[in-house]
């Protein structure tokens, strides 16, 4: 059946009808005629709307008009529904369970406001689709980090095992280096401490980029080039880490969790009227320690007393609001939000158990889309600030050996390539030295036999009998020869002897 809307829109504050159509109304939002809502409402709807004495910015009503980013929402989604509902705003004090209870007795057919979604509360009454985002966080102080005494920030930026990762790498570069230079390189051939502090010298020095002792084996230039690399990197990185620490304001919160505050007996605040009161009093807080506030500015007044000056440690609120308190620059750098302590769905509108309302607006909630987001750009502001953290968090990550394990592998399987082969090479060029030397004696051992073989001639030769004879045999068995050896002026000598080569040509002859 077809929907017949009633010609006026909503507006504002209309006032109430005859007890009849009342009546009616109370039919079709109790369900018994589901129906009738497809037709339109005879009546306007009797929303409650709560007063808030702070955080305006979500709900401000007054006796004669309501504003606010629930109420935008609100008014937002009742545009898309197939039908116009009328309703006016009813300004109402009171706590928020209160308000709950008032709807689900029939005094209000509604609540449009920053009601939170709970299990307490939706035993009685039906809640929309949550249109925002809800839980419950801490709100404290920031303390600056500075501390008295001695400081090692500068070890912070690398973890415990890159610093001994990256001094064993500078150990093993420069046993390496020496490894490879030793045998040729004098600078590593001097006395066992003298090569040791040359090696860690040279090693270390690497970090500055400051080695000055020459390195003459291509073998170890390779493994100092790739070693300077992965210093190169770490360095950078480190320099980097080291400034983002120093130069940021180191601010921390100062309580984190409600236990800090159980064991100290510290005061705590909440913002007046909300169910985080209750949720305190299930944690075990004495009702005694728990002071409520209305605005932003008594928030900021309490905590900077602190508890033991009339103030509170901390504020206990949801988030939303303390987003909202954190948007405001003259608290952002001052406080801080931290630690989500209980999860809720979010705000909803409030109207009867089995109401039709509740599903035509929870889909109309999801169909806002952009427009929602413009409302809430237009309240609350461009960006909410995320839990934990109303400010940034200055604590710079450590570096880690994971972060440069790729370098590390490189660098200690290059060097261990480049030993290897230097050691290879020792080994080949010792074992050629030691073949050409036993070569060089087997062939100095053969001459040596020769000339021994020779020496009885030449000294029989010497005693001139023994040198006669063998020149008479020679000289009958080949007189052609052994007469023109002799003949040759060149050869024979005065004292009638005969030269030492002209002998051994007789020989060869025979």
């Amino acid at each position: 059946m077809k929907c017949r809307p009633l010609a006026a829109p909503a507006t504002g504050y209309l006032l109430s009808s005859t007890p009849e159509i009342g009546r009616m109304n109370n039919r079709i939002l109790s369900g018994r005629d589901t129906g009738a809502l497809t037709r339109g409402y005879v009546k306007e709807l009797k929303v409650a709307v709560p007063k808030k004495p702070g955080f305006k910015a979500f709900v401000n009503a007054t006796s004669h008009n309501a504003s606010g980013y629930c109420i935008d929402i609100f008014e937002a989604a009742a545009k898309k529904l197939p039908h116009v509902l009328h309703y006016e705003f009813v300004a109402v004090d009171g706590s928020y369970d209160e308000l709950v209870r008032n709807v689900s007795s029939g005094n209000y057919d509604a609540v449009v406001g920053d009601i939170t979604i709970t299990a307490a509360r939706a035993v009685d009454v039906d809640f929309t689709m949550p249109y925002t985002e809800s839980g419950v966080s801490l709100l404290v102080l920031t303390e600056n980090d500075s501390k008295s005494g001695i400081e090692w920030v500068f070890l912070k930026p690398l973890t415990t095992q890159l610093w001994l990762a990256l001094m064993g790498g500078f150990f093993f570069t420069g046993l390496v280096v020496w490894t490879i230079e030793w045998p040729r390189n004098p600078e590593y051939q001097r006395s066992s401490l003298r090569q040791c502090s040359t090696a860690l010298y040279f090693s270390f020095s690497t970090l500055t980029f400051s080695h000055g002792q020459i390195i003459r084996s291509p073998l170890s230039k390779i493994v100092v080039v790739i070693w300077c690399f992965v210093v190169l990197v770490i360095v950078q990185s480190y320099t980097a880490s080291l400034s983002s620490i120093l130069t940021a304001k180191r601010l921390r919160p100062s309580v984190t969790d409600l236990e800090q505050l159980r064991s100290n007996g510290d005061y705590i605040g909440y913002q007046s009227g909300s169910f985080v009161r209750s949720v305190l009093i299930k944690e075990g807080f004495n009702v005694n320690r728990l002071k409520d506030y209305p605005n932003k500015e008594e928030y900021a007044k309490a905590l900077r007393k602190g508890s033991k000056n009339g103030g509170v440690s901390a504020i206990v609120d949801e988030i939303p609001y303390i987003t909202s308190f954190l948007s405001d620059p003259k608290y952002i750098n001052e406080f801080q939000m931290v630690n989500r302590i209980y999860k809720t769905p979010g705000l909803g509108f409030v109207f009867p158990q089995k109401s039709p309302l509740v599903h035509d607006l929870s889909v109309a909630i999801l169909d806002l889309g952009a427009e929602g987001s413009r409302i809430e750009k237009k309240w609350l502001g461009t960006e909410t600030p995320l839990p934990s953290y109303g400010i940034p968090n200055t604590d710079a990550t450590p570096l880690t050996l994971r972060s440069f394990s790729g370098l590390f592998i490189i660098t200690v399987c290059m060097s261990a390539l480049m030993l290897l082969i230097s050691i290879a090479k020792s080994v080949h060029a010792k074992y050629t030295k030691v073949r050409d030397s036993d070569m060089q004696s087997a062939d100095g051992d053969g001459r040596s036999e020769g000339h021994r073989g020779f020496g009885p001639l030449q000294n029989d030769m010497g005693n001139g009998s023994m040198a006669d004879q063998p020149h008479h045999e020679a000289r009958n068995e080949h007189p052609q020869g052994v007469s023109g050896i002799r003949e040759s002026p060149g050869d024979v000598e005065p004292n009638d002897s005969v030269p030492e080569h002209a002998i051994l040509i007789e020989m060869n002859t025979r």
